[in-house]
């Protein structure tokens, strides 16, 4: 059955009346060459990859609505189409990696960049407050409004690792002051990250403890590297990026060979994220990942858990197609005469 949030941001998908087969999302999005559907989330605007079981039928009946559209826009691999309940299909022909990526992200990205602009402003205002005549309470009133920013980007919780899966041994609580200063780093395979948390707190780091032996520098394999950077990459891309710096993380992606490719290079020497308005650490090594870097890295990142969620389908393709061929073998000897 398809979920009904956003596996990225736990946001709820919608619904629409258009599609029977694939009641979820008012954006839906489809390549019928590959068998391939979406829902869009209409908050952070990531795409959600159906299960296999629900997408034949959804994916033929979006087509069907898509050429009977009368409000639809079509360039030579990608089209939109609008549904008389609002609903608007996305359908990808042959579309060239570059401008796949632009399509997905593009928007989201630059969504995010329209809030750079009223941030700096507040802080320009902020600023101007010091050397303005409003009084003590209006020259305490930046440093309060930023000690505040601070105090709720270092304690909101990120992700929560399970026992059997941390490092420690027992549940680990990261948050907004533990991914500021994390690093990235390549892991066995390719694609496959590790990443090396520090977990002191925002008062060790205000304090200037360095490095604590009670407050360690834990690393994160597998699955659980991969969940807690994917969950740290919008913090980290807080406030996205122009128009250029989209493109110029675009041109990074389409650059490689794959976005395993691009994960490699980027956390080859490590690659240390900062998250906007939080302390980062000074105990952990690696160059910070900013602009288009940053913004190719996040990209790089949902392309390559969605490739292996594919895989994943293959691997389970594979297992019935050898078991219908097995049951098939069975049923022709038994019909064979003299058996």
């Amino acid at each position: 059955m398809m979920y009904r949030h956003c596996i990225y941001c736990s946001a709820d998908l919608g619904t629409n009346q258009e599609l029977e087969a694939f009641p979820v999302g008012r954006t839906v999005a489809f390549d019928a060459a590959k068998g391939r559907l979406w829902a869009v989330c209409r908050k952070c605007a990531r795409w959600n990859l159906a299960p296999i079981e629900e997408r034949w039928e959804a994916v033929e009946d979006a087509e069907r609505r898509f050429v009977g559209s009368r409000l639809r826009v079509q360039a030579e691999s990608i089209g939109v189409a609008k549904a008389p309940d609002g609903t608007r299909l996305v359908r990808i022909g042959t579309a060239p990696p570059g401008e796949l990526a632009a399509w997905r992200y593009g928007s989201e990205l630059r969504r995010r960049h329209r809030w750079f602009w009223p941030a700096v402003a507040v802080g320009v205002g902020a600023a101007l407050v010091h050397v303005l005549p409003f009084g003590m309470a209006a020259a305490f009133a930046p440093g309060v409004y930023f000690g505040v920013a601070q105090y709720v980007g270092s304690t909101r919780r990120v992700i929560r690792i399970p026992a059997p899966e941390s490092p420690t041994g027992e549940a680990l609580d990261l948050r907004g002051v533990n991914v500021s200063g994390a690093v990235v780093r390549p892991g066995a395979g390719p694609g496959d990250i590790r990443l090396e948390v520090p977990t002191d707190g925002l008062w060790d780091r205000i304090r200037g403890s360095g490095a604590r032996p009670d407050r360690p520098v834990v690393t994160l394999h597998g699955d659980a590297a991969r969940r807690t950077v994917e969950r740290a990459m919008p913090l980290v891309n807080a406030f996205g990026g122009s128009r250029a710096t989209v493109g110029q993380a675009v041109t990074e992606l389409t650059r490689h060979e794959s976005a395993a490719a691009v994960l490699d290079s980027l956390a080859r020497n490590g690659a240390r994220l900062g998250v906007t308005m939080v302390t980062g650490s000074h105990r952990t090594g690696g160059a910070p990942l900013t602009g288009a870097r940053a913004l190719a890295f996040e990209m790089a990142l949902h392309d390559e858990t969605e490739r292996r969620a594919l895989h994943g389908e293959l691997k389970l393709l594979e297992s019935a197609w050898r078991e219908a061929e097995s049951l098939a073998a069975i049923a022709d000897r038994l019909a064979a005469p003299g058996d």
